[in-house]
């Protein structure tokens, strides 16, 4: 993804600013960074992509 962000920065910011057993939201979710730094860090996640293959990218880096 073009603008993917470091899941080490991800984490950073997921765990500043919530909680374990907390959702968050990432309503432009690109290739799943923040999705994968929720899963490490014991949080839900809810990430919202239009483009079909990028969707697809971040469902597999999640399910990892």
């Amino acid at each position: 993804h073009p603008t993917q962000k470091p899941v080490k920065l991800m984490e950073h910011l997921v765990l500043k600013s919530s909680n374990e057993g907390d959702v968050v939201l990432d309503c432009f979710m690109g290739s799943g960074s923040t999705g994968v730094a929720c899963k490490n860090l014991n949080r839900k996640f809810i990430g919202i992509e239009m483009d079909d293959k990028y969707f697809k990218i971040a469902k597999d880096r999640i399910n990892e």
